[in-house]
C-alpha cells in the first residue's frame, strides 16, 4: 500500500477532483489522507503533519491562483521532509513548463488524474520505475521526463462515487453544510476566447472525447447515497454546462423528481435552452442556475470573447425563464480591452434589463496563452504582465471608475434606475461609498442557494482567509523571511524562506507576513 497527503487551502468549496481521485486510490488499496491550510497556525504544525503521516506523496491540485499559496508551501515541504511532491490540476495541464521550474515539484500530472495516480503508487508500492508513466511528467537526474498524455476515458462510471468522506468527516461544518455540489461531466465543448478550453481540445486531439459525462443511474445514485449520510438543503450541479445534452437532462429532472424532494440547481448555457427543457427542469425540481452573459455589449461579446450569443437570444431565453420561476444569476466581467466606462455601463444596463435574481461582476484578468490575451498582445491592449496574468491596457482612463462597478453588483443590478447617475457615482471621490454594498453580492448568493443566515456567517468566520486574504495581500509590498530578512513582494518567490508566525500570515491573507512599514 502506498500512501498520499493531499493538502489543501479550499475550504469554500470542497476539491471535487480530490474526492474522485481518493476515491479510486482507495478502492484499489493505497492511502489518502487530506489536510487544509487553515488548520495550522505555523509552518511548524504542517511539517509536524506531514511527518506524522509519513506519506510516500505529498499532492496538491492546483489552480493558477494557488500558486502563490502552495509553491512556497511546497518548497518548505521540500526542505523540510524531502517528501515526494505532485502537482495536478488545471494550472499543470496549461503551464506544465512553469510547473518544472519552480524547483519544488517532482511529478506533474497533467489531464485526467485518475488512472496516472493510481500507476504511480502501484509503482511505488511495488518498488518500481515510475519514469515513464502517461500523463506524468516527471522529474529525474537527468532532468524531465514528458511522458505522452494518456487517452480520455469515455465512460466515466467505471471511477466510484467521490469520497465525501474525505472531507466532510473531517471537517462537520462542510458536512453539515446547506448546499452539497456535484458534477456529472468533464470538459467544455465550446472555445471562449479567454478560456484554456480551446488548448485542451488540442491536447486531446486523437486521443478521446473532450466532454464527457455520467449515466443518469450513477448520478441518481451518486446523489443518493451522499444523502444517506450527508443531508444537505440544496443540490447544485457546478458543471460548466448542464444542459447541454437535451434528452440526457430531461430524463435525468425527470427521474430526480422520482427519488428525491430536495430543491437542486445548476449552470446553465443559454443556446442549448428552449421552453421544453426547461419546463422539464423546473418539474423536476430545478429553482434556479448561473450562467455567463460576460459582456453585455453584443459585438464585443461575439467577435472579441468569440462567445457567439446574441442579445436578442438572451432576451428570448431569460423570458422564457422567467415565465416558468427559475431563478438565475449571471455573470459579467468588466475591464476588457479596448473597454470605456459608457461600454461597461451599457454592459450592466442590459444585463440587468434581463431581470437576473442577480448579478455577479469581476474584473477580467486574461490568462498567458488563451486566445483573447494572444489577441491583447497583437493589438497593444495589453498592461500590466505578471508571471501567469495580464490586465487589458486602460486605452479610455476609465479602469478606476469600472471597477468600482463590482462593489455595487447588487445595487446596479437590482435598481437599474442609479445607471444615469454611474459616471459621478463611480468617481473616486464617491468609491469608498460601495465597498460596503459588497457584501450585498454575497447576500444574493445565500438567498440563492437557500443558505440559513447563521450558517453563512459560520462559514463565513471559519473561511474568513479565504475571503479577505485578497485585500490584505494587495497592500502589503514588504515581508519578512525567517531569518528576518526583508524583502519585496516582487522577490518573495525569489526567496526560498519563509516566516516564522503564520498566524501573523493568516490574519493578512497571505502565505508570507506583511511588515508594519514603520
Amino acid at each position: 500500500m502506498a500512501s498520499i497527503l493531499f493538502i489543501s487551502d479550499n475550504f469554500v468549496n470542497e476539491g471535487l477532483g480530490i474526492m474522485y481521485l481518493s476515491s479510486y486510490l482507495k478502492a484499489n488499496g493505497h492511502d489518502v489522507e487530506l489536510t487544509l491550510l487553515q488548520d495550522y497556525k505555523r509552518f511548524d504544525d504542517l511539517i509536524q503533519f506531514v511527518e506524522e503521516c509519513d506519506p510516500d506523496l505529498v499532492g496538491f491540485s492546483v489552480m493558477t491562483p494557488q500558486v502563490e499559496q502552495f509553491r512556497p508551501i511546497s518548497k518548505l515541504i521540500k526542505e523540510k521532509t524531502g517528501r515526494t511532491i505532485v502537482w495536478g490540476g488545471a494550472h499543470c495541464m496549461f503551464m506544465s513548463e512553469d510547473v518544472m521550474n519552480y524547483g519544488c515539484v517532482d511529478i506533474i500530472c497533467i489531464g485526467d488524474g485518475e488512472e496516472a495516480l493510481l500507476t504511480l503508487m502501484d509503482r511505488i508500492e511495488d518498488g518500481e520505475d515510475y519514469a515513464d508513466v502517461r500523463s506524468l511528467f516527471v522529474k529525474t537526474g537527468k532532468g524531465w521526463v514528458r511522458n505522452p498524455l494518456a487517452p480520455s476515458e469515455d465512460n466515466l462510471d467505471k471511477y466510484p462515487f467521490p469520497d465525501r468522506g474525505l472531507y466532510y468527516d473531517k471537517y462537520p461544518l462542510m458536512a453539515n453544510f446547506a448546499v452539497k455540489r456535484f458534477i456529472t461531466t468533464r470538459g467544455c465543448p465550446y472555445k471562449c476566447s479567454y478560456c484554456f478550453e480551446p488548448t485542451y481540445f488540442d491536447m486531446y486531439k486523437g486521443k478521446g472525447k473532450v466532454f464527457r459525462r455520467h449515466s443518469i443511474d450513477y448520478v441518481i445514485a451518486d446523489v443518493k447515497q451522499m444523502l444517506e449520510k450527508y443531508p444537505t438543503r440544496r443540490i447544485h450541479f457546478c458543471d460548466d454546462i448542464f444542459n447541454l445534452d437535451k434528452n440526457w437532462v430531461k430524463t435525468f429532472s425527470k427521474k430526480y423528481k422520482e427519488n428525491f424532494s430536495l430543491d437542486w440547481s445548476c449552470n446553465i448555457e443559454i443556446t442549448s435552452l428552449d421552453e421544453d427543457i426547461i419546463k422539464a427542469i423546473v418539474d423536476g425540481r430545478c429553482r434556479g442556475g448561473t450562467f455567463g452573459l460576460e459582456c453585455g455589449v453584443e459585438e464585443t461579446r461575439i467577435n472579441m470573447l468569440n462567445k457567439k450569443i446574441t442579445n436578442a437570444r438572451y432576451v428570448e431565453v431569460t423570458d422564457l425563464l422567467r415565465k416558468h420561476n427559475f431563478k438565475f444569476i449571471m455573470n459579467i466581467m468588466f475591464c476588457l480591452p479596448n473597454e470605456s466606462l459608457d461600454a461597461a455601463i451599457e454592459s450592466v444596463r442590459f444585463g440587468s434589463s434581463l431581470k437576473p435574481f442577480g448579478i455577479r461582476m469581476s474584473i477580467l484578468k486574461m490568462y498567458k496563452g488563451t486566445e483573447l490575451a494572444n489577441f491583447a498582445i497583437a493589438n497593444d491592449l495589453s498592461e500590466g504582465v505578471g508571471e501567469f496574468t495580464f490586465k487589458a491596457k486602460d486605452v479610455h482612463g476609465d479602469f478606476d471608475k469600472i471597477a468600482n462597478m463590482t462593489w455595487a453588483a447588487t445595487m446596479f443590478g437590482r435598481f437599474p434606475f442609479f445607471l444615469r447617475f454611474a459616471k459621478p457615482l463611480l468617481s473616486s471621490r464617491w468609491a469608498k461609498i460601495f465597498m460596503p454594498l459588497h457584501y450585498l453580492n454575497h447576500w444574493e448568493d445565500i438567498k440563492f442557494f437557500d443558505i440559513p443566515l447563521r450558517q453563512s456567517l459560520q462559514y463565513f468566520w471559519s473561511s474568513r482567509d479565504v475571503f479577505i486574504g485578497g485585500m490584505a495581500k494587495a497592500q502589503a509590498d514588504t515581508y519578512r523571511a525567517e531569518d528576518g530578512t526583508e524583502f519585496s513582494a516582487d522577490d518573495v518567490f525569489a526567496k526560498p524562506k519563509v516566516v516564522i508566525d503564520w498566524n501573523a500570515e493568516w490574519k493578512r491573507g497571505d502565505t508570507y507576513a506583511p511588515m508594519d512599514k514603520n
